[in-house]
């Protein structure tokens, strides 16, 4: 789904999903209070093992018995961002699809997410992802510069760069 030019999540049928057969994890974090007011974008480093959603824990066919799925050895490939929703007072369940890519083992991780007095080990506030309008605007000096993701550019560069990609569009396209 897309709203503006920002990708909010993926329109599925949540009944296929509740019918999967598939691997499903639950992890839940805290987030303080302050965080659930107007929402806030986190960033939440997965144990290496999240409990079964299936039998929470206590160990069925779909976990093997053992009451748990892994997760991705590796931090940075368990290491998932969220955008809490402007109003979290009761309490969220956010189901993520394949939240380790398509080939990871788990179909599924359900992150229960409640407000409490300090974050969950592993869970941080995070700065939301630049707007399309911070990317390039003029500088405060005036001096004829763009401010593109914090560097300093010319007016001069960038109509170059600009130039040089339009000559390559249309080599490629006269092909």
């Amino acid at each position: 789904m897309i709203m503006g030019r920002a990708e909010l999540g993926q329109l599925v049928d949540r009944e296929d999903l509740d019918a999967s057969d598939g691997p499903r994890g639950r992890l839940s974090i805290a987030v303080p209070a302050a965080w659930t007011r107007g929402g806030a974008d986190i960033e939440i480093a997965v144990p290496a093992r999240v409990s079964c959603a299936r039998c929470d824990g206590g160990g069925c066919d779909g976990c093997a018995r053992s009451g748990a799925h892994r997760a991705p050895a590796e931090l940075a490939a368990r290491t998932l961002r969220l955008r809490l929703p402007a109003d979290l007072a009761g309490g969220a369940t956010f189901r993520l699809v394949r939240p380790f890519g398509e080939h990871a083992p788990l179909d599924q991780l359900l992150v229960d997410v409640r407000a409490d007095s300090e974050a969950s080990p592993g869970v941080r506030r995070i700065a939301p992802p630049p707007s399309s309008e911070a990317l390039a605007r003029p500088a405060s000096d005036g001096g004829g510069r763009l401010r593109a993701l914090g560097a300093q550019l010319s007016a001069p560069a960038v109509l170059a760069t600009l130039a040089a990609i339009a000559a390559v569009v249309g080599l490629l396209v006269g092909r």
